[in-house]
């Protein structure tokens, strides 16, 4: 597979795959140890929310910082670099939401229950 990143952009991946483990094994234990080991399929969903949530910030925090100016001393012209952080030319922050949408789909279950 072929990962096209600007910047950070790559650090998506692991943001969200790390914190969406540690997050769904530990909801998966806490709901084990309350007793509904039946719902433990929720952990999943609790685990991509936290990666959602994880990434956003990391994403806003990368790409928050102001752009360097530059000046033309030929034309004083001003020019601006920022320094995005993408993943396949989105932005880091606004992989969170096809994250979120995901963790919505162990909610569903919650029907045939």
């Amino acid at each position: 597979m072929l990962f096209i990143w600007s910047g950070w952009g790559i650090l998506v991946l692991p943001v969200v795959a790390v914190t969406a483990i540690l997050a769904g094994a530990a909801g998966g234990l806490a709901l084990r140890a309350a007793g509904h080991p039946e719902l433990t399929f929720l952990a999943v969903s609790l685990g991509l929310f936290a990666a959602a949530a994880a990434n956003w910030f990391v994403g806003r925090r990368l790409n928050g910082n102001p752009p360097r100016e530059l000046v033309d001393p030929v034309t004083n012209e001003r020019v601006l670099l920022y320094s995005l952080h993408k993943l396949f030319w989105i932005r880091m922050e606004y992989w969170s939401i096809p994250v979120a949408l995901a963790a919505l789909v162990p909610l569903l279950a919650l029907r045939n229950l």
